[in-house]
C-alpha cells in the first residue's frame, strides 16, 4: 500500500496516510486538528534504476554526462 499525503485545509497541517492504491479522501481527518477538510497532495518520489551498462552508469552507458547526449540523456 502506498503512502499519500495530505493537507488540512483547516490548520494546514501536512500528514501522510498509509492506504490502498486509488483510495478516497473520505474518512481522512487531520491527526493535528481532526478536521475533515483535508486535500490529497501531489508528492515526489524517489527511484534508482540501472543503465546498460556497469553499475553506476548513465542511462546511455556512457561514463559521463558529455557523452551520454544532451544533459545525460539520449
Amino acid at each position: 500500500m502506498p503512502l499519500y499525503e495530505y493537507a488540512c485545509a483547516g490548520c494546514g497541517h501536512r500528514f501522510e496516510v498509509l492506504q490502498k492504491m486509488g483510495a478516497p479522501s473520505q474518512g481522512v481527518s487531520c491527526p493535528k486538528c481532526d478536521g475533515d477538510r483535508v486535500v490529497k497532495q501531489l508528492s515526489t518520489f524517489a527511484s534508482t534504476g540501472t543503465g546498460t551498462g556497469s553499475s553506476g552508469s548513465l542511462p546511455c552507458g556512457a561514463t559521463s554526462a558529455a557523452s551520454c547526449g544532451s544533459a545525460g540523456f539520449s
